[in-house]
C-alpha cells in the first residue's frame, strides 16, 4: 500500500513538474506545440491512387515545398521524405528560438511474388510527423529546452497532403 502511494505521489510530482515546464513555453507557442515524442498521423491513400506511386511522390513533394520547407533527405526508393529545419514557421525573437522539421513516410502494401520485378509498389498510407525544437539561451548557453511537435502545422500539412491524395 506505501509502495502504490508513494507511486502515486511520484506520478503526480512528474506531472506537475511537466506542466511547470510547460508553463515556461513562449505565448506563442502554447497553442501549437505538444512537448513529448512527435506524433505520425496517417493519411489512408485514396484507391484511384494507390497504383499510382510516382504521382503521389511528386505530390507529396510539391506538398511540402509549398509548406515553405526545403528537402533535407529523399529517398523515393524507400518512400521517406524529410525536411531541413525551418526556423521561419514562428518568430519568437528574443533569447527564444523554434524549429520544426517535417518528415514523411509512404508505407507499401506486400508486393506481390507473382508480380515481374519493377512493379510499382501499392501504397496503403502515408505516415506524417512535424518534429519542433524550443529554446531559449542566455549568452550562448541553452537555458531550456523542449522537444515535441507543432500539432498546427501538422493538422495543416496532413489535411493539404489529405485533399489531394488521400481518402475524403
Amino acid at each position: 500500500m506505501r509502495r502504490r502511494l508513494a507511486t502515486l505521489l511520484a506520478l503526480a510530482f512528474l506531472a506537475a513538474a511537466c506542466s511547470a515546464l510547460a508553463g515556461d513555453i513562449p505565448k506563442p507557442l502554447k497553442s501549437r506545440f505538444v512537448t513529448g515524442d512527435p506524433v505520425w498521423r496517417e493519411i489512408p491513400v485514396r484507391d484511384d491512387n494507390r497504383s499510382d506511386f510516382n504521382r503521389c511522390w511528386q505530390t507529396a513533394v510539391a506538398t511540402i515545398l509549398e509548406n515553405g520547407f526545403d528537402i533535407a533527405t529523399m529517398d523515393k526508393d524507400s518512400g521517406y521524405i524529410r525536411t531541413t529545419w525551418n526556423e521561419g514557421v514562428v518568430a519568437l525573437g528574443g533569447p527564444w528560438s523554434y524549429r520544426v522539421q517535417l518528415s514523411l513516410k509512404f508505407v507499401f502494401l506486400p508486393m506481390d511474388p507473382k508480380l515481374p520485378p519493377g512493379t510499382a509498389p501499392v501504397i496503403d498510407k502515408v505516415r506524417i510527423q512535424a518534429a519542433g525544437e524550443i529554446s531559449q539561451s542566455f549568452r550562448g548557453v541553452i537555458k531550456q529546452f523542449f522537444r515535441g511537435y507543432d500539432q498546427v502545422l501538422l493538422q495543416n500539412v496532413f489535411q493539404d497532403l489529405q485533399g489531394k491524395i488521400g481518402i475524403r
